[in-house]
């Protein structure tokens, strides 16, 4: 009896010494993962978005049917971007082309001309106006756009026209639609490329290199009103 007692003692003091060492190793990984966890929500916080079912949504913009936003400056001054759900289709950017400062864009005109490998996709001005400003840091580093698509990746500055009203979702229900077209693409991704992209499943590669071309034109038209 006394032997085993001995015997489950030594068991229990080795069970603590292993659950002492995992500790001991565990604590600063989960520490570091939290901290990671917690430096990405700081910078979402200050960069003033929120998570959105999956897509980074920013309130404040108006945001259209070919995933581009707009946010009023002043007056009738205007910067102009792509969101979160373009970002995902988008990535792998590796040029872009912007229209100068001094056109006159009408709404559908090609705001901007991305380069995703062999492919470039024109997506349409959600405004008429006066282009102001280009952000030449984005014609630079286009990678900007991915990082931050609603702030240093945004592309132009316009003087709308006062006669043509801004058209697009706001608030709540920009929230809300973004969210389901960020599920919608999701599942195109997934019946196009047969793999899970779903909770958290990612690409590979870009889209741009994983579609097929008749895949490629349908999600451009689909998602980002591309001709």
């Amino acid at each position: 009896m006394e032997t085993m007692m001995v015997l489950i003692g030594g068991l229990l003091v080795r069970l603590l010494l292993f659950v002492l060492l995992f500790a001991l190793f565990a604590t600063p990984i989960v520490a570091v993962v939290y901290l990671a966890h917690g430096a990405v929500a700081l910078h979402r916080r200050a960069a003033g978005t929120v998570d959105a079912g999956g897509a980074h949504w920013k309130p404040g913009l108006a945001y259209t049917a070919a995933h581009t936003w707009v946010r009023n400056l002043w007056g009738r001054n205007v910067k102009v971007g792509l969101d979160d759900v373009a970002r995902r289709i988008l990535s792998g950017v590796s040029s872009l082309t912007l229209p100068p400062v001094g056109t006159r864009l009408r709404r559908g005109d090609p705001l901007v001309a991305l380069r995703c490998g062999d492919r470039i996709v024109a997506i349409p001005s959600p405004v008429d106006g006066l282009v102001l400003e280009r952000n030449r840091s984005l014609m630079q580093e286009p990678a900007l756009f991915e990082r931050e698509p609603y702030g240093d990746g945004w592309l132009l500055r316009i003087e709308a026209e006062a006669h043509a009203p801004i058209e697009g979702r706001r608030g709540a229900a920009s929230k809300t639609w973004l969210r389901e077209e960020n599920l919608r693409l999701t599942h195109f991704l997934e019946m196009r490329l047969g793999m899970a992209a779903a909770d958290g499943g990612t690409l590979t590669a870009p889209p741009s290199s994983l579609l097929r071309d008749d895949a490629w034109r349908e999600a451009t038209r689909s998602f980002l009103q591309a001709a």
